[in-house]
């Protein structure tokens, strides 16, 4: 089965890149090189002392397509991972030796896993906290929206000033930041954490919390309510005024800084109210948080703009983040309830700078260790998800983006299991996915358990942090046919082909754990201009070369440096 579903979309996918490629010169020669590194040692990879070129630096852009660029126009490809502190202060810290810290020691390994972005959380109840509890008459009264006086510049300020300081550590070590504004299941009255406790209008449902893992409150009529006053905007307190108030703060201090990637609006968004609009299932109500009612969010193959509430505002949280930031991306979320036969749909969202984004997480896994309790199966419906969601990308063409927004998985992985992980590698791998595991560290997740994370409290690895520590090409100078990776013995190749507008090399992340008796490149259409042995491999294509074609392999190379004509 896993095979069936991976080929013909691989098959399109190709289809679409050579489309829209660039042109190349054809009949023209190329080497094939080979180029072996020395055995390493146990341990880390080194990072070569290389060109700045090599690395990503600078804002990302999507403007179409399914991938991410740079501003030398490389497709960027980037793994990373989660950092969310869900208790107070509600957010990570630099200082060595607490819960919540990542610093400077956390990137550098990070680094040397071959990570580049964090999903770093900051949650809307640290930067505006506010005073008083839920179901506070003066916020949750029915009515137009007005002020309901909870904000401080102050506060906000203060809280931002050390969620920089976490940035600007990561980005000394060439790591993005996406700024997530995350939440489960409304917040800790309900077992969960994210939104402010004055924000919380429950119509006299009973603030309880339900037996059981804590997802279970999503069926819980209070958690139900205080959802549906956020996505209707229907109260006096101005919920969404208040939440692009938080957002414009957010974007506007980080406007100019060149490690953040982007923004997540909002994590595992829960709108269990969809609604089916010419046979296809919607979120409306999200649609309209995140693109207002002014039109912007319109249904897929129509020009009708997607209803709204009629309390919505004109404009969205993505608006309000695009006002204060002109260059960043918008990483809108798909609804936490679109899963099942039924995908409920965010629809096109005409609006500059977008990324599609979505969580993949099977149903056959423990609900305590996040292994799984049927691994083809599991498996099999993780890469069904990631099929569904490429196909709904492509759905999504906008007049900002024709050819549908980038897309991105900030969230999958939440297991030890190195067999679980090693299949979801390999599939990302193959369908050109870029990624965010959950998660780094256990931060004493009131929503999550220990078995999780990537590194224990004794700085141990766990086992699924090799199998997705996997060699993988960071940014490629061209259009991309192929990326395929062998889990099993860490054989990889990359094709692609070549921009000769592009002056910069492919660079590709080398894993450590697979070639720990060192490893020979081989390449056709191209040279190798990083040293041997280097934990980044930097290729130059080939005046000329039609296609450029690396490949690498956990041995040393046999034979001299061969010539061949281009593929």
């Amino acid at each position: 089965m896993r095979q069936r579903l991976r080929l013909p979309l691989l098959g399109a996918l190709l289809v679409g890149l050579v489309a829209t490629g660039c042109a190349s010169t054809s009949d023209a020669s190329s080497s094939t090189v080979r180029q072996a590194s020395p055995k390493r040692a146990e341990g880390m990879p080194k990072l070569a002392d290389l060109p700045a070129n090599a690395y990503l630096s600078g804002p990302l852009h999507a403007k179409g397509g399914q991938f991410l660029t740079d501003d030398l126009g490389r497709v960027v490809q980037m793994h990373g991972v989660n950092a969310v502190y869900k208790l107070a202060p509600y957010r990570m810290t630099v200082t060595p030796g607490k819960v919540n810290t990542l610093n400077d020691a956390d990137a550098e390994r990070m680094a040397r896993l071959g990570f580049n972005v964090v999903r770093l959380g900051v949650l809307w109840e640290g930067i505006e906290p506010g005073q008083g509890g839920p179901n506070q008459a003066s916020v949750c009264s029915s009515g137009p929206g007005g002020d309901p006086h909870m904000w401080s510049d102050e506060v906000a300020s203060r809280y931002l000033d050390e969620v920089a300081k976490v940035v600007a550590a990561l980005g000394r070590h060439h790591i993005y930041a996406l700024i997530d504004m995350h939440q489960d299941v409304w917040n800790q009255l309900f077992s969960g954490e994210g939104m402010p406790e004055w924000a919380t209008c429950t119509d006299g449902n009973p603030i309880t919390v339900y037996p059981g893992r804590w997802s279970e409150n999503y069926s819980n009529p209070a958690v139900d309510a205080a959802f549906n006053h956020l996505f209707n905007n229907d109260v006096v307190g101005n919920l969404q005024g208040e939440y692009q108030r938080s957002w414009s703060a957010i974007a506007s201090k980080f406007a100019d800084n060149p490690w953040v990637v982007g923004y997540d609006p909002i994590n595992e968004p829960a709108d269990y109210s969809p609604s089916v609009i010419h046979e296809r299932w919607y979120s409306p109500r999200l649609s309209c948080l995140y693109a207002g009612s002014s039109g912007a969010a319109r249904e897929i193959g129509h020009n009708a703009a997607l209803p709204c509430p009629a309390g919505a505002p004109k404009t969205g949280v993505i608006q309000a983040i695009e006002r204060a930031d002109h260059q960043h991306l918008v990483f809108p979320e798909v609804d936490n309830a679109s899963h099942g036969r039924h995908p409920y749909l965010l629809g096109v969202i005409d609006l500059p700078r977008i990324v599609f984004n979505f969580h993949d997480y099977c149903a056959q896994r423990s609900g305590v260790t996040g292994n799984p309790t049927d691994l083809d199966a599991c498996s099999g419906s993780e890469l069904t998800t990631m099929v569904r969601r490429t196909q709904e990308r492509d759905q999504m063409g906008s007049s900002t983006t024709p050819q549908g927004p980038a897309m991105f998985m900030t969230e999958f992985g939440a297991t030890s299991s190195r067999a679980l992980a090693s299949l979801l590698s390999m599939d990302t791998t193959t369908l050109g996915l870029g990624w965010m595991w959950w998660s780094w560290r256990y931060y004493d997740d009131p929503t999550g358990s220990s078995a999780e994370a990537l590194i224990n409290d004794q700085q141990q690895l766990s086992p699924s942090a090799l199998a997705i520590a996997t060699t993988y090409p960071i940014a490629v100078a061209g259009t991309p046919l192929s990326s395929v990776l062998d889990p099993i013995d860490g054989q990889y190749s990359l094709t692609y082909l070549p921009d000769p507008k592009i002056d910069a090399p492919t660079t590709i992340y080398v894993s450590q754990s697979s070639y720990r008796a060192g490893y020979c490149t081989i390449v056709t259409g191209g040279i190798v201009t990083s040293k041997p042995g280097s934990g980044l491999l930097t290729v130059s294509s080939t005046k000329g070369a039609d296609v450029t074609v690396v490949r690498i392999v956990p041995r040393a190379c046999v034979g001299k440096v061969t010539t061949s004509t281009s593929p």
